[in-house]
């Protein structure tokens, strides 16, 4: 009889203990990168597959040139991302395969500095008027992402624990520019779409978005 009640007993907290360990399937975790400060919630779907969901924002200036303006540039960025990690052998290292989406309206807000109370567009000096050209960069509403990353491991045991990310995101801003009349009587039109075509061609670089973060996870 004794050695039953010691089956049993044992059956039981073995049951517990696979059912305890059954139960870490979430996690939360608060990152920053170049993406700015974020957070996120994550999901084990199986041994070897997460899903994560996750919120990133902030704001940066920037001033630079293009073709023959200085323009002052903030970028704001506010989005989302949904990803699902894979991962070739989570119980020798939490090495893993990211995919998803970034979903949101980025977007780089441009205005041209005059130099000396003028604009040289298209190689031409003009009087600023005491007036602006501005522009908008805007990256489309969905992005594809792909990356590797260490951490948010599907075996991982309650408690904390450390993830990095490294990837890219693609998606080809659209550009709007924008010239007051008078600069437009002035210069001609001609003259800033070729300006225009520069700073298009300057932004298109930025199609490819590098996102590297570091952060901190508590899975429960």
């Amino acid at each position: 009889m004794k050695e039953w009640i010691r089956a049993a007993a044992a059956g039981v907290m073995l049951a517990g203990a696979s059912a305890a360990s059954a139960q870490v399937t979430q996690e939360v975790y608060g990152q920053v990168g170049t993406e700015g400060v974020g957070i996120g919630y994550g999901h084990v779907l199986g041994s070897m597959l997460n899903a994560r969901a996750e919120f990133n924002g902030f704001a940066l200036s920037h001033n630079f040139s293009s073709g023959g303006l200085t323009y002052s540039g903030t970028l704001d960025l506010a989005h989302a991302g949904l990803y699902l990690d894979f991962f070739p052998l989570p119980r020798i290292v939490p090495f893993r395969l990211t995919a998803g989406v970034v979903i949101g309206g980025d977007s780089l807000n441009l205005t041209a500095q005059p130099q000396s109370g003028t604009y040289t567009i298209n190689g031409h000096t003009y009087s600023s008027q005491g007036t602006q050209i501005t522009a908008k960069a805007s990256y489309p509403t969905l992005r594809p992402y792909v990356g590797i990353g260490l951490g948010h491991s599907p075996i991982a045991t309650r408690g904390w624990g450390l993830f990095f990310d490294a990837g890219v995101a693609y998606g080809q801003p659209q550009l709007d520019f924008s010239a007051p009349s008078g600069i437009v009587a002035e210069a001609g039109q001609a003259n800033l779409n070729a300006e225009e075509q520069q700073l298009a061609n300057t932004v298109d670089r930025y199609r490819f978005y590098p996102i590297v973060k570091i952060g901190a996870t508590y899975r429960f």
